[in-house]
């Protein structure tokens, strides 16, 4: 018999391109792991700061479609965000104390144990990021 423990718990929504959808991703995924998780708070920022990055600025802002998959392990929440990509590279950290914008990737960085960014034939972009509890 499967050990249930070991079963990822896994989730897949698909959201709309608009800035609202930003805060339903952070109530899915803060819905998934539960207040008293101890990933939750720096999952719950990163995925903000990464959803916001798909509906500010990919092919998916305006109303095109964003999909956010949350993968609970065993010591470890995978979240993954595909988007209709950005024509630019990929993302990268920038360090700017002083500038308006550009800290989510930071953030990224500081707070993930591992992330990446990957293309595909399509166009179609998916940053993930993994944190370790």
């Amino acid at each position: 018999m499967l050990d249930q423990r070991t079963v990822p718990s896994r989730s897949t929504i698909t959201l709309r391109g608009v800035p609202e959808s930003v805060s339903l991703a952070r109530f899915r995924v803060g819905e998934l792991l539960g207040e008293d998780h101890p990933a939750f708070d720096d999952v719950v920022l990163l995925v903000s700061e990464v959803v916001t990055n798909s509906v500010v600025h990919s092919g998916s802002s305006g109303g095109g479609t964003v999909e956010m998959t949350v993968a609970v392990c065993p010591g470890a929440v995978l979240v993954e965000v595909r988007d209709a990509g950005s024509g630019v590279s990929a993302p990268h950290v920038r360090n700017d104390p002083e500038g308006e914008g550009g800290r989510g990737m930071f953030l990224v960085d500081l707070l993930a144990d591992r992330w990446g960014a990957r293309d595909d034939a399509r166009g179609f972009r998916t940053l993930w990021f993994e944190v370790s509890f």
